[in-house]
């Protein structure tokens, strides 16, 4: 995943919020989480490709995107949605620094 910074970053908050998840070292698991962080990066770069003349639209979109997505992955090992809202403000963040940047 060294590839893809933002992918890397996104497994890393993944990792952070949900450390149970991660104790088991399960390729499958580990390989499901990735993709997770690939397609959380997709949505990410679509939204700033069709809203890049309006930072508040772009964050509306990812997080309308992130909640059903990162939902339907955290109920399935019983997590929540205090988890979710971290993961998708924290996901926020980072494409709040990365607009700075640019």
């Amino acid at each position: 995943m060294a590839v893809n910074k933002h992918a890397q970053a996104y497994y890393g908050v993944f990792k952070k919020e949900l450390p149970e998840v991660f104790v088991v070292k399960d390729v499958q698991v580990q390989d499901k989480w990735t993709k997770l962080a690939f397609d959380v990066d997709n949505i990410i770069v679509k939204a700033v490709a069709e809203n890049s003349l309006n930072p508040q639209d772009i964050e509306k979109v990812v997080k309308t995107s992130l909640l059903p997505l990162l939902f339907t992955a955290c109920r399935e090992i019983g997590a929540g949605m205090n988890q979710v809202n971290r993961i998708v403000e924290t996901i926020i963040q980072i494409l709040r620094v990365g607009l700075m940047k640019s």
